[in-house]
This record gives structure tokens, C-alpha cells and sequence, in this order.
């Protein structure tokens, strides 16, 4: 599962708003998994979702927080 987490954060890494479908298609991950990822995520503030619209995308801070180079 962890792979799928980091997989959805660096799908999400652009800071746009991508559909659910479009997620699920290009990770290859089914209804089921694509629900866990995205509630963890969701529900420790790394993305936003729009529930209405089916679509997600990174939070700001998450979207910094990735961007920052990796230091030695």
C-alpha cells in the first residue's frame, strides 16, 4: 500500500486537479485500493477532494513539502 500512496502523491505532484478516473487508469489500481490511498490521504490533509466533481489534488503545503530538493 505504501507504494500506491506514494504513487497517487507523485500523480498529484503538479498541484492540478486530476479525475479519479484518470488516477485509477494510469496507477492500475481498482475501486477498492484507489478508496484507501485517496481517504488516508485526505484524511491527513496531504490532498484535497472534490467529492462532486471526482477529482483530487495535492494540499499547498504537501505540494511544497515534495518540490523541496532532497538533502544529504
Amino acid at each position: 500500500m505504501t507504494s500506491k500512496i506514494a504513487d497517487v502523491l507523485e500523480t498529484l505532484s503538479d498541484g492540478k486537479w486530476h479525475k479519479f478516473e484518470e488516477i485509477q487508469r494510469e496507477l492500475e489500481m481498482d475501486e477498492d485500493q484507489f478508496h484507501s490511498v485517496t481517504e488516508f490521504l485526505k484524511e491527513y490533509g496531504f490532498i484535497l477532494m472534490d467529492e462532486t466533481k471526482r477529482k483530487a489534488k495535492l494540499d499547498k503545503t504537501t505540494q511544497k513539502f515534495l518540490a523541496q530538493p532532497a538533502t544529504a
